[in-house]
């Protein structure tokens, strides 16, 4: 039995993905440049698994493959068209948060409908088959949730962005959370007509033996890429499709925050700016203190240096007039002449 892709789909005849976000709010990310192999070696990679990793006695350990593996995420297929769920979803999607591998939960689509309204009602049903599955996003460690796009069924691409666009929309409402776009360059330059309206879902993009991915539709570069479908990972029994994040570890984890606590975080950021702004204010008056005490210090030097060198004893007027000069100059500066004189910072 041939192995399928994301799911028991047909073996593609394109090339294999690329990766990006930012964000930002996110915000993400550092582009790479090396080629697939070594975008593993230099990246934040993980794999994608569905039942396919389970058929016939085949085994995928979750813990392995984060110590040994490296793997610091991993997309599990949830859902595909509109009946089918994942036999092995509950019990990857679980193991693998338990192993601190961050998880995300993928459907592979099958688009149909006939009219406008047709079509809304089955990226609809589609939707809302997979949110079921899935569940609440709310807890750590869950990216957003991705739509695998590599089937048109029978719609043109006019239809076909009226399908994603509602997929998305619905599953958007549902989980509070912005979608990931799975898809190839082939299939969004043909099918999706390289659509550019998509632009603000991050891009999870398929391609293969490639130095770095393509620059498809709107999108500036990729959130994640998938480089290969016959990768190695300790843990797994087969070979697995393997990806890389296209960001740092901090940001993967930046993309597993919900809007409210993606919120929290800023204002908690922006408290800090806060308080690092007041001390750096509080410093700097502090020093200009410490600079005017100086100054009053140089200058009682100075006065004491004129009144030792210049008004010695003397009977003289001349030298009576000097040193009364020199010690009101001594009252000011003491603050004896009800000037205010030296002050504390």
């Amino acid at each position: 039995m041939p192995k399928p892709r994301l799911s028991s789909r047909p073996k593609p005849n394109w090339s294999r993905f690329a990766l990006k976000r930012a964000a930002a709010a996110l915000v993400l990310v550092a582009a790479v440049t090396a080629t697939s192999a070594g975008a593993a070696n230099a990246g934040v990679i993980g794999p994608d698994v569905s039942s396919y990793n389970h058929n016939n006695g085949a085994t995928f350990d979750w813990g392995a493959a984060h110590a040994w593996g490296k793997a610091s995420f991993a997309f599990i297929k949830a859902t595909e068209g509109g009946g089918y769920r994942n036999p092995s979803f509950s019990w990857d999607y679980a193991a693998a948060v338990n192993a601190n591998v961050i998880r995300g939960a993928y459907h592979f689509a099958h688009p149909s409908g006939a009219s406008p309204a047709e079509i809304v009602v089955n990226a609809t049903a589609e939707s809302n088959q997979f949110t079921q599955a899935i569940g609440s996003l709310n807890g750590p460690g869950n990216l957003p949730p991705v739509l695998d796009l590599e089937d048109a069924g029978s719609l043109n691409s006019d239809q076909l962005s009226l399908w994603v666009h509602t997929w998305l929309d619905q599953t958007a409402k549902a989980t509070g959370r912005t979608p990931i776009i799975y898809t190839n360059p082939s299939f969004w330059t043909g099918n999706m007509a390289n659509s550019t309206a998509f632009a603000a879902y991050p891009l999870w993009l398929a391609t293969y033996g490639v130095p770095s991915p393509p620059v498809i539709g709107g999108w500036a570069s990729y959130t994640f890429w998938q480089y290969t479908d016959v990768g190695q990972m300790p843990g797994s029994s087969l070979a697995v499709d393997l990806s890389v994040f296209n960001g740092s570890p901090a940001q993967l984890q930046a993309m597993t925050l919900t809007p409210l606590q993606a919120e929290q975080a800023a204002n908690v950021v922006a408290a800090a700016a806060i308080v690092a702004k007041q001390a750096l204010a509080a410093s700097q008056a502090l020093a200009a203190a410490d600079s005017t005490k100086a100054q009053g210090l140089r200058t009682l030097a100075a006065a004491t240096f004129s009144y030792t060198t210049r008004a010695p004893l003397d009977s003289s007027r001349a030298g009576q007039t000097t040193s009364r000069s020199t010690r009101l100059s001594w009252l000011h500066i003491l603050g004896m002449d009800k000037s205010s004189g030296l002050s504390n910072p």
